[in-house]
């Protein structure tokens, strides 16, 4: 449970750690069941320098579906969300897809009109992040106007090769590196400004995604925008006899039908 000072913080600033919110032995074993998903999907143990991305991930095993529901993840994002709250998917990813060291400043949820409804997402490293080495970095406050808006030109320039960020490079940009160890979970809004500088090797993670309920044409419009997988659950959280993972896929339906319908 999040106390009230994390709350203000990931209001205020964007994010927060939950630190080693998972033992070693939880860790070693999702490694393991990363590891073989990775596998399945390639047809081989991917090599150290390979790049594999798989969304949806926890979803495809029943014994992963477990951590989406976890007290130490569902009950805080209950908190920021509210008990509607909805799932947004899941990623599993190793090593750099574009064999780039880098991934420039940018928000998944861009612009002002995006401020409004709140989206979620979870990382959780299988590896350590330190802030030269692939750490995520944030610009606190970010995801709030009017300095969400003042940086829009970062989103404009983010997928250039060598691209300037008011005159300086995207690493010497003022910032926030998020450094976490194996059981450290960052929760950060959506619309927060990120980037990352060093990736390198493995670099291994989960990403767990929670959204508000949609209550307004606008939330729908962006639900279809930026994330249409929403709507269309994968059949393990829509079958599951637990009552918090169906809950959060209740009305998918209804949802469905009236995004399409705008």
């Amino acid at each position: 449970m999040l106390t009230e000072d994390q709350i203000h913080h990931f209001r205020v600033f964007g994010f927060i750690v939950l630190r080693q919110a998972f033992d070693a032995g939880e860790i070693d074993a999702l490694g393991r069941y990363a590891d073989e998903i990775w596998t399945a999907e390639l047809g081989h143990t991917p090599d150290a320098e390979e790049h594999v991305s798989i969304a949806p991930f926890l979803e495809l095993r029943p014994d992963t579906l477990a951590l989406i529901e976890d007290d130490r993840i569902y009950t805080p994002m209950v908190q920021l969300l509210g008990q509607d709250m909805i799932w947004s998917g899941s990623e599993g990813v190793q090593g750099t897809m574009t064999r780039r060291s880098y991934h420039h400043w940018h928000a998944d949820r861009p612009g002002p009109q995006e401020l409004g409804y709140l989206r979620i997402k979870i990382m959780m490293y299988l590896d350590p992040m330190r802030k030269d080495g692939g750490a995520l970095r944030v610009i606190p406050g970010s995801h709030r106007s009017p300095f969400h808006e003042e940086l829009a030109p970062f989103q404009q320039r983010h997928g250039l090769d060598d691209p300037a960020f008011f005159g300086s490079p995207g690493s010497e940009v003022p910032c926030h590196a998020v450094e976490t160890d194996p059981g450290d979970a960052l929760v950060f809004n959506q619309s927060l400004y990120h980037a990352v500088y060093g990736k390198a090797g493995r670099r291994r993670y989960i990403a767990l995604k929670y959204a508000a309920r949609p209550t307004s044409d606008a939330h729908l419009v962006s639900i279809k925008r930026f994330s249409p997988y929403t709507l269309t659950p994968h059949e393990r959280i829509v079958q599951s006899d637990s009552p918090r993972l169906r809950g959060m896929v209740e009305g998918m339906d209804d949802l469905r039908a009236s995004a399409q319908a705008l």
